[in-house]
């Protein structure tokens, strides 16, 4: 790669971001690092969008952010689905996710399933469960096993892998 690049941030476009910065702040204790409200005529060119008001919160987590947007007027819902083109979310490392998983379940947190052992591969001996922000977002929690830990993806990264021979995964 011609340049050095690290994560810095991502961004999550939600309906209210007051209820959304207090949902991260009571389920992971995240808070703001910067607060802004962007307006005026370059606030549609810089996002090719049409003239708008946007609130943004940045939530330090680790070495990267989860940047919060909240747009005025709001463009429409959309259905939160994994499977829509351009969806994205976020995954959460976690020491225990056992002991994730049971104290924000029992805190009333949207939970899919409970943790799942993987084991089989490259992914053996990591644990995955999936949850849901305000918004329906999905949050995803890893525990993750050696060959999942971000130092190996990156040796197997450079050792090469084919998206003609994937780790085939029947759940």
């Amino acid at each position: 790669m011609p340049e050095s690049v690290t994560f810095h941030h991502v961004g999550i476009t939600v309906s209210n971001l007051e209820r959304a910065v207090k949902w991260y702040r009571t389920a992971f204790g995240l808070e703001p690092g910067l607060v802004i409200e962007v307006s005026g005529p370059n606030s549609g060119t810089i996002l090719r969008m049409p003239e708008h008001v946007h609130k943004a919160a940045l939530l330090p987590v680790g070495d990267f952010a989860i940047e919060l947007l909240e747009f005025t007027p709001t463009r429409r819902q959309n259905d939160s689905r994994q499977d829509d083109v351009g969806y994205v979310y976020t995954c959460f490392k976690v020491d225990d996710l056992d002991a994730v998983y049971e104290r924000m379940s029992a805190a009333g947190y949207d939970f899919h399933t409970e943790p799942q052992l993987a084991e089989e591969g490259q992914i053996a001996g990591s644990k995955f469960c999936v949850m849901r922000d305000p918004d329906g977002k999905t949050i995803e929690f890893i525990e993750a096993g050696p060959g999942m830990e971000i130092s190996a993806l990156h040796e197997a990264a450079r050792e090469g892998r084919s998206l003609d021979d994937p780790l085939v995964v029947h759940g």
